[in-house]
């Protein structure tokens, strides 16, 4: 989304307060918005993934903030490379982005490593959560170029674990990581308590044609509620089958649980059926492009979780991003 010579990537939609109150920043649009469950609905105001990416072309932007309910960091990107780091609060706050002092040499190393994106595009990295409101913006900018960002691009759908649940910085997310692994663009659909697996979501995400490979985290959000396994089975049948249908080109790999609490009690047989449908539906639509990954393998060491034993901690995140990309370059 283009709005005052910015990119607002990974936003689809804007809602509009009072002048004081700002913008706040939706990931998908507010039609589809309606037809989300409680969680998905409120989590598609967190801001994960998304940025406002601009090429600088006087001496500085101002670009002004507030979060919902409390502190949370942004980070301020030259392409690859990071720059600088802020906190923003329930209050304005204002981030003044300027060329960074070795600019040139960061053009010099982007060229000659061929990074995927071109330094001199600024990105601003907003939170994990919570929302965030855009107060202003105020600069000579002009968006991005297409050759300034990377030509593939990644969409992850999922959970609080997708979304970044209990990571520090905005990179710092195992989508985020993973894209950064691969160099690619993020489109990240992950949605705290609430990857649910709805039927509107999953025709979402069969019509859009901006992404080129998908990660699908599919489970962990209705193991522990009140869903008959042949109910899940059926969400999960109809979600892959949508995607996948609709897109038989690109790679799509269907990510079962991470490892979380649930497998460390026996009598539970839920969290081992869950991981087994999910299986059982790749392996059955039978597609060359539709890949099965168990997500206990890419959370190998179990002190990478946090003290809730569901999301992984920093550590956590890295290993998800680290195993998930190798399995993810064997196909790409």
């Amino acid at each position: 989304m283009i709005y005052k010579n910015v990119e607002l990537h990974n936003i689809e939609a804007l809602i509009e307060g009072s002048s004081e109150e700002g913008l706040q920043l939706c990931r998908v649009p507010l039609d589809l918005r309606q037809h989300l469950n409680e969680n998905a609905f409120a989590r598609s105001l967190f801001t994960t993934g998304s940025e406002i990416r601009f090429n600088l072309q006087g001496d500085q932007a101002v670009i002004t903030l507030a979060t919902e309910d409390q502190p949370a960091i942004v980070e301020i990107y030259n392409g690859s490379f990071m720059a600088s780091w802020h906190v923003v609060t329930t209050e304005p706050t204002s981030i003044v982005v300027a060329p960074p002092e070795q600019i040139a040499s960061l053009r010099t190393i982007a060229a000659q490593r061929e990074l995927a994106f071109d330094p001199d595009l600024y990105r601003v990295m907003l939170p994990w959560k919570p929302a965030i409101r855009l107060l202003g913006i105020e600069g000579d900018l002009t968006p991005p170029r297409r050759e300034q960002t990377p030509a593939q691009r990644y969409l992850a759908y999922g959970s609080s674990i997708t979304q970044g649940g209990n990571s520090i910085r905005p990179s710092g997310t195992y989508a985020m990581r993973t894209a950064q692994y691969l160099g690619a663009d993020l489109i990240n659909l992950g949605f705290g308590g609430g990857a649910h697996l709805e039927s509107e979501v999953a025709d979402y995400i069969a019509g859009r044609n901006d992404w080129g490979f998908a990660t699908l985290e599919l489970g962990i959000n209705l193991v522990n509620r009140d869903l008959r396994e042949d109910e899940f089975a059926a969400r999960v049948d109809y979600f892959i089958n949508t995607i996948s249908s609709a897109h038989p080109d690109k790679w799509i790999f269907c990510i079962d649980m991470f490892p979380f609490r649930g497998d460390f009690e026996p009598a539970n047989p839920r969290p081992r059926n869950f991981r087994r449908i999910v299986r059982d539906a790749v392996e059955g639509f039978n597609r060359p492009k539709l890949i099965h990954i168990d997500g206990q393998l890419m959370l190998p060491a179990i002190d990478g979780l946090t003290a809730d034993a569901l999301h992984p901690a920093t550590q956590g995140m890295e290993q998800i991003a680290y195993h998930l990309s190798e399995v993810m370059k064997r196909h790409l």
